[in-house]
């Protein structure tokens, strides 16, 4: 066809559809007006929702802060906790809360204030944690705000673990999940359980507080005096005795690479001593029913010591602290052959040489 046939044909045919699709047309932009009107309208809703939402998230975290202020022991927020170093917990019902729970799960203290640092928390795991491998075992930990770091010994009943030193760049829990026996040491007569912490040191960066980047490092002062007091109150101390009681109850409770710590103690002159026995031999011990025990110091502190279980000693021997390892004998000797039977104890220590006249220190567990 020739250009011109086919606008003519174009043109009658428009001509004969004009009518349907005018109609259709006219469908077509009333469907698009609803549409755009229900679109306009969703939109509106879910503005309204989203400002309804930002306002009960402000609300939350209202009541949030709040219950954490309710829920928070201690001084307020404007008043000293920096003398505040140690913190009890007493779980009351005991059995009946340890009953409810499960492998894996946990009870949580209240948030407390201490040593100048706020939102500082327990966590106990009354059946162990995940990753707790000894049956019986409990596991322990100390949650604390990040950018602190702390030196602290967590405890359970009368069971002390070796002190710890942690950076805590979030708020997270240190602590053990491997942390001792439980049942010993629940209170039965009171069916409560106490856990607990020393705060030796507390270090807490506080960062960006000008433009040429001063840090300032915040310590407790009362940690430093105690501290160097005993230095001084125990100079003269040559000997230390650790009396663990119930010891044949600690032999079953305390598989081959567990083992107990004393409490930290000064002698001679020495500061933060510590004691760590193996009842059934360390992960090292090769002659069976031998005990294992180590003696641990601050880094390059340089003493000559004689190890004793019951009636067996070792050295005196010489030796430096280079690092945390502790000192001694995996093998050290038959345990059994040194319990006083007569009621159940045992006395492990150290002698430490020192020309000056010498007392001895008695620790009990």
């Amino acid at each position: 066809h020739t250009s011109a046939e086919t606008v003519a044909i174009v043109h009658i045919f428009g001509c004969g559809m004009s009518a349907d699709a005018k109609a259709l047309q006219t469908r077509l932009r009333s469907l698009e007006d609803k549409f755009n009107e229900q679109t306009s309208t969703h939109h509106q809703e879910m503005q309204r929702l989203n400002d309804k939402m930002d306002e009960l998230k402000k609300l939350a975290q209202l009541l949030e802060d709040e219950n954490n202020k309710l829920d928070t022991v201690g001084r307020s927020a404007g008043a000293s906790t920096h003398y505040m170093r140690r913190i009890e917990w007493t779980i009351d019902k005991y059995s009946t809360k340890e009953a409810e729970l499960l492998k894996g799960q946990s009870l949580w203290s209240p948030n407390f204030r201490a040593v100048g640092l706020e939102n500082l928390q327990f966590e106990f795991f009354p059946k162990g944690h995940k990753k707790t491998s000894f049956d019986g075992f409990c596991s322990l930990f100390l949650w604390a705000p990040g950018g602190t770091t702390l030196k602290y010994q967590l405890w359970v009943g009368s069971f002390l673990r070796a002190p710890e030193t942690d950076e805590y760049k979030t708020r997270v829990g240190h602590g053990h999940s491997n942390f001792c026996p439980v049942a010993p040491e629940v209170n039965k007569d009171k069916d409560s359980l106490t856990v607990g912490v020393d705060i030796l040191e507390v270090s807490n960066e506080e960062r960006n507080i000008s433009d040429r980047g001063l840090t300032l490092v915040r310590q407790s002062l009362d940690t430093m005096v105690a501290r160097e007091s005993k230095v001084v109150e125990n100079v003269k101390v040559e000997k230390a005795v650790w009396k663990i009681k119930n010891i044949s109850d600690r032999l079953q409770q305390f598989p081959r690479g567990s083992s107990m710590w004393s409490s930290l103690f000064t002698a001679a002159g020495i500061r933060e001593i510590l004691l760590e026995f193996y009842p059934n031999g360390s992960t090292h011990t090769q002659k069976d029913g031998f005990c294992a025990f180590y003696i641990r110091c601050s880094m390059k502190v340089s003493i000559y010591v004689t190890l004793i279980v019951g009636k067996t000693r070792k050295g005196p021997i010489s030796t430096t602290f280079h690092d945390a390892t502790g000192k001694g004998l995996p093998d050290f000797c038959p345990v059994q052959d040194e319990i006083d039977r007569s009621d159940d104890t045992l006395e492990v220590g150290i002698e430490l040489q020192n020309r000056t006249e010498g007392k001895t220190l008695y620790i009990e567990s």
